[in-house]
Formats: C-alpha cells, sequence, structure tokens
C-alpha cells in the first residue's frame, strides 16, 4: 500500500494538468481576491460578510460544487481515467500482485490530496497573504481563525466523499472527457434539486446530503447539533462511497 501511495504521489507531481491547476488557481484566486479588496468588485451577502470577513468573500466561488467541480473533475480525467483508456497502468499495477482495493484507495488518498491543494489550500492561502499584503491582517484574529478552522474542517471532510465518487466516476468511465461531463451532470442535477425541488420529502432527503452541507457548514453559527449532524453526514457519506468504489473496482473487467 505505502508503495502504491509513493508511486501516485510521483505520478501527480509529474501530471502535467495537475501542475497547470495549481497555476491557474494561483492565479484566478489571486485575481479575484485583489479585485474585492480593490472594491472593483463588489460581492456581499456571502457567509463570509455575516461572519465579518468580507475581505475573504471571494473564497465563496471555491465553496461552490459548480464552480470547484470543473477543477476536480479536470484533473481527475487527466490523472485517473487516462490510466485505463491510453497506457496500461492499471493493468500493470494488478498484474503485479496488489489488491484492487488497495490500488482504488491509493489512487482515492492522493488524488484527494491533489483536489485538496487546489480547490481548498490555495484558495486560503492566497486569501491570507492577500489580505496581509493589502493591510487587513487584523481580521485574523481568534474569533474569525476558529470560524475560519471550523468551516474548512468540515467543509474538508465533505469534500472527501465527492473526491470519492469523482474517483468512482472516473473508473468506471475509464474516459476524460466522460468522468468531466458526468460529474458536471451530478453536480447540476444536485444543484437543480436545491434551487428548484420544492416537495418537502426531496428537500428533506437533499438536506441531509454532503452536497448540501457544502454551503452549510460557512454558517456563521452552528449549534453543536449541527456539527454533530455534519460531521455524522461526512463519515457515513464517505464510508458508503468508498465501498461502492471497492466493489466497482472488484468487478471491473481490465482490457
Amino acid at each position: 500500500m505505502t508503495n502504491l501511495i509513493k508511486a501516485e504521489i510521483y505520478k501527480l507531481s509529474r501530471n502535467k494538468t495537475f501542475c497547470v491547476l495549481i497555476v491557474s488557481v494561483i492565479g484566478l484566486s489571486t485575481l479575484l481576491h485583489c479585485l474585492i479588496l480593490m472594491d472593483w468588485w463588489l460581492l456581499s451577502g456571502t457567509e463570509f460578510d455575516k461572519a465579518g470577513l468580507s475581505e475573504f468573500n471571494a473564497l465563496s466561488p471555491f465553496t461552490i460544487p459548480l464552480f470547484f467541480n470543473l477543477i476536480v473533475s479536470t484533473l481527475a480525467g487527466f490523472y485517473i481515467s487516462t490510466e485505463f483508456s491510453h497506457s496500461g497502468v492499471i493493468k500493470n499495477q494488478m498484474l503485479s500482485g496488489n489488491k484492487r482495493k488497495n490500488i482504488f484507495m491509493a489512487k482515492f488518498l492522493v488524488f484527494t490530496l491533489g483536489a485538496f491543494i487546489v480547490t481548498i489550500l490555495i484558495p486560503l492561502v492566497t486569501a491570507i497573504i492577500i489580505a496581509i499584503l493589502f493591510g487587513q491582517g487584523e481580521i485574523l484574529n481568534l474569533t474569525n481563525l476558529i470560524y475560519i478552522g471550523r468551516a474548512y474542517g468540515l467543509f474538508a471532510l465533505q469534500f472527501l466523499s465527492f473526491t470519492a465518487i469523482v474517483v468512482l466516476i472516473a473508473i468506471t468511465t475509464e474516459d476524460s472527457g466522460k468522468t468531466i461531463i458526468f460529474t458536471l451532470l451530478l453536480t447540476i442535477v444536485m444543484f437543480a434539486v436545491e434551487k428548484l425541488i420544492t416537495a418537502p420529502f426531496i428537500n428533506m432527503l437533499y438536506e441531509n446530503t454532503f452536497f448540501y452541507q457544502f454551503s452549510a457548514v460557512f454558517k456563521h453559527t452552528m449549534t453543536s447539533g449541527d456539527i454533530i449532524k455534519s460531521i455524522f453526514i461526512g463519515v457515513v457519506s464517505l464510508i458508503i462511497i468508498l465501498l461502492c468504489g471497492v466493489f466497482m473496482i472488484n468487478r471491473k473487467e481490465i482490457k
């Protein structure tokens, strides 16, 4: 398992798509934060506003599934799916005696690390650096740091479930284009359920999914019950999706 993880980390570090995404996200995040702090982009009514962190409003797009899905699915398409369609990497890993579940878990862990870096870590670090450079470092007081830690801690937990689904789709489709399309369709469907469906039962089901938690965890005030519920949803969702992923790769025919 350790050797598989090391191999995946090596492949990720050499992946051109990953490098391009890092540079692109750094540039985009820097631009958005500068526009906010220079009052060239007036974004208001966000959860960061309510928490007294309006300087961090440019983080909002990176917390919306419709936006960060483009980053995550692109990485999956050109990091995982291509190993099925254009090379014999998966086949060679299996023929070398590695257990399929170990291969799946290694890919999931390293892919999640890469997705975390470009989707969560870079925008957040950029926000902090830009705020300090613009003389807004005083917003990083203990109260705001606790809010950021709680919000992003819970967000990262839900993010694990999302990356697990993306890995599952990538392994199932074996094609970078299909991976991006199907992941985007899933996100659009969940967005439509949130914004358009008014049936109480469906809304109740949606509010108990990790997709709903992506926005719920950034609320300025959360009760201890809300936090426990978010953790429970994140953990249960992750376990179920990972079990489905292991089942799928064990049943998959590798040509």
